[in-house]
């Protein structure tokens, strides 16, 4: 069963009058998660985007010669070697296997069709060692002809034009492969090489069919689902050396996918090579991490008090959420170790003006079930400056003024500056013996400042600052004034 989690408040709840919040995911688009891994995003929970994790599906690497992911319409073949050029299937995003959509087939008899280009191993006179085939199929209907993959073509045998054909089709509500003429030299007769699975198909189930095969050998195997359905050997006699795939000197033909199929293609791949464990799972054994840009919080020393997520974790997916906090930057990073929480977790010492969020998305153990992250709020309490000291009063004497002010009672209040001067409002004095305006008296709650002229007016203001770095200071207090005299003690 799956879990959403709305934290503290997520879904119409009220922070406290002094928080403010950075929503995340369901109002930016995860714009400001510029570093992803693993991960996509797609239309979610409030039809926004969320994060999920990125399905495995196969990679243009070197050794695939075909690869089709129908996941947008024009179809496209992602490693370059062949060109779609027309095709009667319908892009299915609702019905797929890996990826955003598959290819969806009516019936038609024209399929998917696609030129081989330079360096496709059905382009003409290409000899092929090892290679593998493979897809997921959906059907609807099974009816015997239906095929899901065909090449015909023609090479020289023993001196004679032989028509070549490989084709994949639906028989008995199983899937038969045939080679004809497509194994052996030009001395050695090719004949036909044929497979036929043992488990019936079943509609509407996405199965993976793999056929490979290994030229130092002449094994040649069928899969379904991982598990071997018929295996053969393709020698020129039996404990000969092996026949190898040749495609002939006819004109190039298409590769055809899908002609007369009714049902759902999904992942095909030709690869030059013997793949040895299909991918099966939906989702890779790894995690898809995703790392925020820095989050200004707008002063030093802020309190970071939560993280809140909207996410569902179905089976035994899940997230881990980290952040990082400090009040400068190293390298456009926020200085410091990731640290884990909860979501939802109320924090209590996590201070700063900048803090960063990592995430990290497992799937379940069968990785078929992806976790779903739809939102993030970063809950923090801007740490405000101290208020201005009180009971502000200034005495005067020879020379001298003695100041006092009440100390202020907050919690992180560090100390106090003396601004002085001889205008109202202008404080750039330099008459006593501590120094020029403002003077850091720390903790203390009272200065004597001497040195100063007798009979001039002097005006007085105090500060406050906190523990932060850099401080946050108060405003002024009320402004007092006194005037030394030589008559006084």
């Amino acid at each position: 069963m799956g879990v959403l989690l709305a934290c503290l408040g997520l879904l119409g709840g009220s922070v406290g009058a002094l928080e403010q919040q950075i929503v995340l995911g369901r109002e930016d688009a995860w714009r400001d998660f510029p570093r992803v891994e693993n991960l996509v995003r797609r239309p979610g929970l409030w039809n926004s985007l969320d994060l999920f994790l990125r399905e495995d599906e196969y990679a243009a690497s070197g050794d695939a010669d075909l690869l089709l992911h129908f996941n947008e319409e024009p179809f496209r073949e992602a490693t370059g070697h062949y060109q779609v050029e027309r095709g009667k299937a319908l892009l299915a995003p609702e019905v797929r296997r890996l990826g955003a959509a598959s290819a969806g087939f009516t019936g038609d008899r024209q399929g998917v069709q696609l030129r081989p280009l330079a360096g496709a191993l059905f382009e003409r006179r290409t000899s092929w060692g090892d290679f593998t085939v493979e897809f997921w199929l959906r059907p609807s209907l099974l009816n015997d002809g239906e095929e899901i993959l065909a090449w015909v073509g023609s090479r020289w045998l023993a001196g004679r034009p032989a028509a070549q054909e490989v084709r994949c089709w639906v028989r008995s509500r199983r899937l038969e492969w045939e080679f004809r003429n497509f194994f052996g030299s030009e001395e050695a007769q090719g004949g036909l090489v044929a497979l036929q699975g043992i488990t019936p198909l079943l509609p509407r189930a996405w199965r993976h069919h793999l056929l490979r095969f290994d030229s130092s050998s002449g094994q040649l195997e069928y899969l379904v689902d991982g598990v071997p359905e018929a295996v053969t050997q393709v020698r020129a006699a039996p404990g000969g050396p092996a026949l190898v795939p040749y495609t002939g000197e006819a004109d190039t033909a298409p590769v055809i996918l899908g002609r007369g199929l009714t049902g759902f293609l999904d992942e095909v791949r030709v690869s030059r090579s013997l793949v040895e464990a299909p991918v099966l799972a939906r989702f890779a054994d790894r995690a898809g991490v995703a790392e925020s840009s820095p989050l200004d919080l707008g002063s030093s020393g802020t309190r970071l008090k939560r993280i809140e997520a909207v996410f569902r974790a179905e089976s035994d997916s899940g997230i881990f959420f980290y952040y990082r906090i400090a009040d400068r930057l190293v390298a456009e990073d926020v200085e410091g170790s990731w640290i884990q929480l909860r979501a939802g977790q109320e924090l209590k010492e996590a201070r700063g003006r900048f803090v960063q969020l990592r995430l990290e998305l497992f799937p379940d153990g069968a990785r078929g079930v992806s976790p779903q992250l739809s939102e993030l709020r970063v809950v923090y309490e801007p740490d405000l400056p101290p208020s201005p000291p009180g009971g502000v009063n200034a005495v005067a004497g020879n020379g001298r003024v003695r100041l006092l002010w009440n100390v202020v009672r907050e919690e992180d209040v560090r100390g106090y500056l003396v601004y002085y001067g001889s205008s109202p409002g202008s404080y750039r004095g330099r008459d006593a013996d501590r120094g020029p305006s403002p003077l850091d008296v720390g903790p203390a709650a009272e200065i004597t400042l001497n040195g100063l002229e007798n009979g001039r007016l002097y005006y007085f203001a105090v500060v406050a600052y906190d523990a932060s770095d850099p401080p946050h200071r108060s405003l002024f207090s009320r402004e007092v004034s006194a005037r030394p005299s030589g008559a006084l003690p």
